[in-house]
């Protein structure tokens, strides 16, 4: 399965990003509060999947080893970003939009297979490959480079990070293959609101005061 197959889906997450007032300290300042909650499970995610292959995976059992240490500590770039911005991760609540993202890869991991995941990793580096790089060039007009290191990072190594996962996922069986397509799917389209939710969340709507 090459990298057309992902192209639609990916698609939601782009279109999310653009519509995104990345200009507004707030709306950014969410979105990295969002990114810095769902990467810290990066990490985790990768070992817990990495545990449960068996030994004559090991090729995959590999692969997702060097991605930890590839993954490691990511989620520090979003809070030091956050941070030029006179901001912290607590400053804004862990979205349900954004618990939608992560929370349901641990049951594919334990239930569907532990390559499921390949979905989840497609999704977020085919995205980040063709849309960061746009992304990371507006924040950084509107914030500063000190305050865009997340989207500098992932726009630069995520290219890379992408063409070992499709090229993984291409050597996996095909209902493997459809299992993953589908996690591709269900992460495009968590991300798209989770993004959605950033900017909704940062301008809440004040209900209108009761009359007489």
């Amino acid at each position: 399965m090459n990298s057309e197959y992902y192209q639609l889906p990916i698609a939601l997450m782009g279109k999310a990003v653009q519509k995104m007032d990345v200009k507004n300290p707030k709306v950014y300042g969410n979105f990295l509060a969002q990114s810095y909650y769902y990467v810290c499970h990066s990490t985790r995610l990768l070992s817990f999947a990495a545990g449960l292959l068996k030994k004559d995976e090991e090729p995959h059992f590999r692969r997702f080893i060097k991605h930890i240490a590839e993954e490691n500590a990511h989620e520090v770039l979003a809070e030091r970003d956050l941070k030029e911005l006179g901001m912290s991760p607590s400053d804004f609540p862990h979205l349900p939009e954004t618990k939608g993202l992560w929370e349901p890869q641990y049951y594919k991991i334990l239930h569907e297979s532990p390559l499921s995941l390949m979905g989840y990793i497609i999704a977020l580096e085919y995205f980040s490959s063709v849309y960061l790089p746009k992304f990371y060039e507006a924040v950084k007009e509107a914030h500063g480079d000190k305050a865009s290191l997340f989207l500098k990072v992932h726009a630069e190594e995520d290219p890379d990070h992408t063409e070992k996962a499709i090229a993984l996922t291409s050597q996996l069986s095909p209902e493997l293959q459809e299992v993953i397509m589908a996690n591709v799917i269900q992460t495009a389209k968590s991300y798209a609101h989770m993004i959605t939710a950033c900017g909704e969340s940062a301008h809440p709507q004040v209900a209108p005061t009761a009359t007489a």
